[in-house]
C-alpha cells in the first residue's frame, strides 16, 4: 500500500513547526486586534499556522491542525473530489498569510478559527462508516498521510512518538488492505487505489476533529 505525504506539505509542516518551536517570540509584540479573514483560503491556512503555533511545535499540534488544510480543499475539489490529493499539495505549497505578524496573532485567532470551525474544537465521538473495506480505507488513508508528515524533515529524530503510533497503524490496516479485498471492491491498478486513497482522505476528514478520528480508528478491530 503506498504512504502520501508531498515536498510541499513537509515544507508546509516545517514551517509550521519552526514557527511553534518559538511561540515566545511573537508574544513579546504589541498586542494587536486581530481578526481572521473572510476568505476561506486565507482563513484556513492562518488557522492552520495558527494552530501549531499555539501547540508548541508538537507533531500532535501539527496533525490536528491539519484538518484546516483538508477542510479548505474539501471546499476546493467538490467538483472533482478524486483530485484532493493533488490539491492539498497545491494548498500546502501556498506561502502562510501575514507571516510577520502571525506569532503575535495566534492567540487571538485560535478562538476566532474554534468559531468559525467548529467542528475542529468538536470532541464528540466518532462514528466511521459501516462497511469494513470503506472504514479501513479511509483509516489507513488518514494514517498513512499522518505517518508521512510525521516521518518528514519535523523532528532531528524521525521517531517521535505519535510518528510511531499512526505509522504502526498505518502499516497494521495496509495489511489488512490486500489486492484481493481492493480488487472486489474495484480497484484494479495503482492508479485506481490512488485515487481511492484521494477520496477515503477526503471523505474522513469531514468525520470530525482528526484526533477523535484517529482514536476511532485505533478502536477498530
Amino acid at each position: 500500500m503506498i504512504r502520501i505525504v508531498s515536498k510541499a506539505v513537509a515544507a508546509l509542516a516545517s514551517a509550521a513547526m519552526a514557527l511553534g518551536a518559538a511561540p515566545m517570540a511573537g508574544a513579546q509584540a504589541p498586542a494587536r486586534q486581530a481578526r481572521l479573514a473572510t476568505d476561506p483560503q486565507e482563513a484556513g491556512l492562518t488557522c492552520f499556522y495558527a494552530a501549531v503555533v499555539t501547540g508548541g511545535g508538537k507533531t500532535e499540534a501539527l496533525a490536528e491542525a491539519s484538518w484546516f488544510l483538508f477542510d479548505l480543499t474539501r471546499q476546493q475539489t467538490e467538483a472533482a473530489p478524486e483530485t484532493f490529493a493533488e490539491k492539498l499539495e497545491a494548498t500546502a505549497s501556498l506561502p502562510p498569510p501575514n507571516l510577520d505578524t502571525l506569532a503575535a496573532d495566534a492567540q487571538t485567532l485560535l478562538p476566532q478559527c474554534a468559531s468559525r470551525y467548529p467542528l475542529i474544537s468538536s470532541k464528540r465521538v466518532v462514528t466511521l462508516p459501516a462497511d469494513p473495506f470503506t472504514r479501513e480505507m479511509q483509516c489507513f488513508a488518514l494514517t498513512s498521510y499522518l505517518a508521512g508528515m510525521a516521518e518528514s524533515e519535523l523532528e532531528d529524530s524521525g521517531e517521535s512518538p505519535f510518528g510511531k503510533r499512526v505509522g504502526a497503524l498505518a502499516d497494521r490496516l495496509a495489511a489488512k488492505l490486500t489486492e484481493e479485498r481492493a480488487k472486489a471492491a474495484g480497484i484494479a491498478d495503482e492508479a485506481g487505489m490512488i485515487r481511492q486513497f484521494s477520496l477515503a482522505l477526503r471523505d474522513i476528514s469531514p468525520l470530525g476533529n482528526p484526533m477523535k478520528v484517529l482514536e476511532a480508528c485505533e478502536a477498530m478491530k
